[in-house]
């Protein structure tokens, strides 16, 4: 699958939403049906069952979930799996007829199994078929297709179970429609393409409880395993508050009936939409993790500003047009779009980092891993919410309480990946200064050792390269720079290595070399300056041979010729008699063209200063 429009990806996209679509179609139709149709007390209590009861099979199946769609090819799985969703359907479809409580809550518990082994095959065929920024895209476009189905199916299950309809058709319309919409989802699964099974020796283990604790194991696999499956489940604990609560705040603060809580939960979900499509674009389709946790602190900001909203005046909005009549009304849209478009931006790195970074033969066991984590964290956030609703705090007070909490864990996340987050900051910083033309970045590899050799034209270079960089590099800079006490924290954080000229320290060189081969060693990128200064003409000066020394020393490594031009006569260049960065910027300035193009790899053994500097040359051309 390499073009997200052909007649591979587009069935699985309607599979996928269709089934997210009937999912809440039937759950909202589901509450409402208790909420309106039974007492107050006894509606509560069997509208948190019917939350539980769905939930509940991720914990108990999702083991052996995992292990049966590594071990079957999974366009039959989704086929078997989607005959299923019928057969449960139709159960559903008489329970309402028959306005048989017992029934309903059976066959929602049945859904959520259903959804249970349908999560895994859907994270997990996507790799099969999609490979380098496809993937990432892939992910954008499903987590986008996932919100929108979902509220599609929210809203379309209120209607049909409401008076206006049941009047008139009794329960007959929502019974038609989750039996029309699952034989849908079938048919749209007869075109997805095959793919082969995983891990056809895998053995399945039917003791539900060891299952479960051997697949919760596996979210320690690895930093990224660990740090993808406990960010997803963060956002879901977050999620669960803001969802969940988003109608008692329409109710209780806003002063807004059903109808505005309905266009409170279609902003943020078009939001989510949005931003898993924006995301993709911001990053060309590279995998940047730094945006998660930019992301993530962004998504509190506006959390927190959506919760000090309050109504201008006592009296309850009933439709659209008394919400936009509020003064406040672009405020608390503006505020919970952005609260949408910052979470879809953060979920889809974590889904696609999940998905690369664990071995191929078990990869639906992981995705049954993050659905058991997710469950476990959604658990704990209703528990969360129940704790703080006993100090009778308000539920803005709850909502600031959580968007706080959500904001210190993405802090923290940056903490623990400072080089990401710089990576991302810097390239979306220089994009948003300059008109940067990119050449070439196909050549980039993601994984082994290798080496962005570049020429050195300015001051801001080594920022330049974070737009065309893959993943994070360890700089390689000047001594002198490195030791500034101001930004010492900063140069250390990213790992930089500092470099001192033989002249000034005997051993200098030595130590950054040994550094670097070591860091090449891990399979890290290295970013360096082979010329060892800033151009004072805008010629590049011969490249030293630090590189051909790296070349021998390890063999399997990958060098990319990258050549930088439109910066000389820059604020940031030395194009003043030497000297860089005096007075106040006017050449070069805002949203001045610039272009960075990556040339073909040299590999360990052909690394040779001369051969380098004229790649560099011949990418750069005549334009300094």
């Amino acid at each position: 699958m390499t073009d997200l429009r052909s007649k591979t990806f587009v069935p699985f996209f309607f599979t996928m939403g269709l089934g997210a679509f009937n999912d809440n179609l039937f759950k909202s139709a589901i509450a409402i049906f208790l909420t309106y149709n039974l007492p107050k007390s006894e509606a509560n209590f069997l509208v948190q069952l019917s939350a539980g009861l769905f939930i509940l099979p991720f914990f108990l199946v999702s083991g052996i979930s995992g292990q049966i769609c590594d071990k079957y090819e999974k366009s039959s799985l989704m086929k078997k799996i989607k005959i299923m969703e019928i057969v449960i359907m139709s159960v559903g479809a008489y329970g309402f007829i028959k306005a048989d409580i017992n029934v309903l809550l059976t066959t929602l518990f049945f859904m959520g199994a259903q959804s249970t082994l349908f999560g895994p095959v859907k994270y997990s065929i996507l790799p099969q078929h999609l490979t380098g920024k496809f993937l990432l895209k892939g992910n954008a476009y499903t987590s986008m297709g996932t919100f929108i189905f979902i509220l599609m199916g929210t809203i379309l299950g209120g209607i049909l179970v409401s008076k206006e309809v049941t009047l008139n058709f009794k329960y007959f319309a929502i019974s038609f429609a989750i039996i029309f919409f699952a034989i849908a989802g079938f048919f749209s699964s007869i075109f997805i393409p095959e793919a082969t099974a995983a891990n056809p020796k895998q053995e399945i283990g039917y003791n539900i409880f060891k299952q479960t604790y051997k697949t919760l194991k596996l979210a320690h696999f690895s930093k990224q395993t660990r740090e993808s499956i406990y960010g997803i489940s963060w956002f879901w604990f977050f999620g669960f508050f803001f969802m969940a609560s988003l109608p008692i705040f329409c109710r209780d603060i806003i002063k807004g009936s059903e109808i505005i809580a309905t266009i409170y939960l279609a902003l943020i979900s078009i939001g989510m939409g949005t931003g898993s499509i924006i995301g993709n674009s911001l990053t060309k389709g590279n995998l940047r993790m730094g945006i998660v946790g930019i992301s993530g602190v962004l998504l509190s900001v506006f959390a927190i500003l959506f919760s000090t909203i309050n109504s201008t005046n006592g009296s309850t909005l009933k439709n659209l047009n008394d919400l936009i009549l509020q003064s406040n009304f672009i405020l608390s849209s503006t505020y919970l779009l952005f609260v949408g478009i910052f979470g879809g931006l953060l979920i889809v790195p974590l889904y696609t980092q999940l998905q690369i970074s664990v071995p191929d033969q078990d990869r639906s066991k992981f995705i049954a891993s993050n659905n058991i984590m997710n469950a476990l964290f959604m658990v704990l956030a209703a528990i969360f919410s129940m704790i703080l609703l006993r100090f009778n705090l308000k539920i803005n007070q709850i909502f600031i309480i959580v968007g706080l909490l959500n904001g210190f864990y993405f802090l923290a996340y940056i903490y623990r990946n400072p080089r990401d987050f710089y990576l991302s900051f810097f390239d979306l910083l220089i994009r948003s200064i300059y008109k940067v033309e990119i050449e070439g970045i196909e050549n980039l590899k993601q994984k082994g050792p290798s080496i962005l050799a570049a020429n050195h034209i300015s001051f801001i270079d080594p920022l330049l390269l974070c737009v065309v960089a893959n993943r994070a590099p360890i700089f390689i800079m000047d001594q002198a720079y490195f030791d500034l006490k101001l930004l010492q924290w900063f140069y250390t954080s990213a790992q930089a290595i500092p470099i001192t000229p033989k002249k000034i320290c005997p051993d200098g060189l030595e130590k950054a070399i040994n550094a670097t081969i070591e860091q090449l060693r891990r399979d890290e990128m290295i970013a360096i300056f082979p010329e060892g200064f800033i151009t004072k003409t805008g010629e590049i000066i011969q490249f030293k041979d630090g590189i051909k020394r790296l070349g021998e020393a390890v063999p399997e490594l990958t060098l990319y010729p990258v050549a930088i031009s439109g910066m000389w006569g820059s604020w940031f260049s030395r194009h003043i008699d030497g000297k860089a960065m005096n007075g106040l910027p006017r050449r070069r300035s805002f949203r001045t063209k610039i272009k960075i193009s990556v040339g073909k790899p040299i590999k360990g053994p052909d690394i040779i200063p001369e051969k380098v500097q004229d790649e560099v040359e011949k990418l750069r051309g005549d334009r300094l």
